[in-house]
C-alpha cells in the first residue's frame, strides 16, 4: 500500500479504539467511504494483547479491513485514565506504569514498548509515545512535557530504526506528537525540534479546544508553521465539522474524533443543514430522511420518525443506522476538500 497518499489528501478517521467501530461491521464501515481508522495501543495492550493480534495475522486480518490503520501511542489515554478514580498509575521518565481496573494486571508502557506493540498490532502508521498534560498548566510543567516528549520521540525513532529497519524496511510510517500546551513558543519549538529529528508526520497533541469549546487556532498554527509541509499533518481529536474546515484551512489534513460515532449513539446526527437531535419530540411524525442530500443506507431507506421510534425503544439497529449516516456525512465533507 502506498502510504504517501496520507500526505497528499484529506482523511477523517473514525476511532476503532479496540479494533472495531461500535455497532458497525467492517463492510458497513467501508460503505461509508472510510479509508483509514485509528486504533489505540493502550487498550489493545490490555485486551486482547499485541501477541494475540500478531498470532491472528495483525489487526487488518483480524478485522477483515483493507484500509489504512493508525495506532495512537496511548499517551493521551494514559493522561486521561491515570487522572480518573478507577485507574492507578504513574508517568515517569521511562514511560508509564499503570494498573488496569478490569483484571488488575500491571502494565508498563515505554517509548520502545509502544513501538513494539504497534508493530505487533500491524499498524500502517505508528505514533511516538508522548507526555500529554492538561491545559492550564504552568509554563515550567509545559516545558517539562515538551522536553520529555522530545526525548521519547528520539527513543521511539531509534528503536523503530534499529529493531525494525525503519520505514524503508517495514513500509510503515512513524509520526510524532507536538506538545506545548497553550504556550505558542513552546508549541513552535517542540515542532521545530521534532522536525530536526525527522518524522513522516507531525500530530497536534493535547487538547484541541479551550474551556469555551473553541478550537485553539493559534496553538495549531504555531505547529503548522514549524513542520515540513510534505508530511502527514494530523489534528488529533479535531472533529466538529466547522473545526475540521478551520483546521484544514490552517494546513492540517488528517483528523479523528469519537464525537461522530458517540453522538450517533446518543441520537445526534450531522446534516447539510446542521446538527439534528433525532430523540426530540418533533421527530416523532417527521417522515423525511435524516438528510435529503445524503445517499447512505440510513437516509435512503428510513425516516426520522422511524429512527426516533427505535431510539425511544432502545433498538440497537437505530444506533447502527445513525452511525452509518454520521460517518458517511463526514467522509463526504472530507471528500469535498481540496489541498492548496
Amino acid at each position: 500500500m502506498n502510504l504517501d497518499i496520507l500526505k497528499e489528501k484529506y482523511f477523517f478517521m473514525p476511532d476503532a479504539t479496540r479494533g472495531a467501530v461500535r455497532y458497525l461491521t467492517t463492510k458497513q464501515l467501508e460503505e461509508t467511504g472510510t479509508k483509514a481508522i485509528v486504533t489505540n495501543t493502550l487498550h489493545l495492550l490490555i485486551h486482547p494483547g499485541p501477541d494475540v493480534i500478531q498470532q491472528l495475522g495483525g489487526i487488518k486480518k483480524m478485522m477483515n479491513w483493507n484500509g489504512i490503520v493508525f495506532t495512537d501511542s496511548g499517551g493521551f489515554q494514559l493522561f486521561s485514565l491515570l487522572h480518573s478514580k478507577k485507574w492507578k498509575g504513574i508517568v515517569h521518565e521511562n514511560g508509564a506504569t499503570f494498573k488496569s481496573p478490569k483484571e488488575g494486571n500491571t502494565y508498563e508502557l515505554t517509548p520502545e514498548s509502544s513501538i513494539d506493540i504497534q508493530m505487533n498490532i500491524g499498524s500502517d502508521v505508528l505514533v511516538c509515545l508522548d507526555d500529554c498534560r492538561d491545559t492550564g498548566l504552568s509554563r515550567s510543567d509545559a516545558q517539562k512535557s515538551v522536553e520529555r516528549t522530545l526525548k521519547w520521540a528520539v527513543r521511539c525513532k531509534e528503536h523503530f530504526n534499529s529493531e525494525y529497519g525503519g520505514t524503508e524496511k517495514t513500509g510503515r510510517l512513524l509520526t510524532c506528537v507536538v506538545q506545548g500546551s497553550n504556550f505558542l513558543d513552546l508549541r513552535a519549538s517542540c515542532a521545530t525540534e521534532l522536525s530536526h529529528i525527522g518524522f513522516d508526520g507531525y500530530n497536534f497533541g493535547g487538547y484541541v479546544v479551550d474551556k469555551e469549546g473553541a478550537l485553539v487556532v493559534d496553538e495549531m498554527s504555531a505547529v503548522i508553521e514549524n513542520i515540513p509541509k510534505d508530511t502527514i499533518r494530523y489534528a488529533m481529536g479535531v472533529g466538529k465539522p466547522e473545526d475540521i474546515l478551520r483546521a484544514a484551512k490552517i494546513g492540517y489534513n488528517v483528523f479523528d474524533t469519537v464525537l461522530v460515532t458517540r453522538n450517533a449513539r446518543h441520537g445526534t446526527v450531522y446534516t447539510s443543514k446542521g446538527a439534528v437531535r433525532i430523540k426530540n419530540s418533533d421527530m416523532a411524525l417527521d417522515q423525511t430522511p435524516v438528510d435529503s442530500k445524503c445517499n447512505c443506507e440510513c437516509c435512503k431507506n428510513y425516516t426520522r420518525a422511524y429512527l426516533h421510534h427505535m431510539l425511544k425503544n432502545e433498538e440497537a439497529t437505530a444506533l447502527t443506522l445513525l452511525t452509518i449516516h454520521n460517518l458517511t456525512f463526514y467522509q463526504s465533507l472530507i471528500g469535498g476538500l481540496t489541498l492548496p
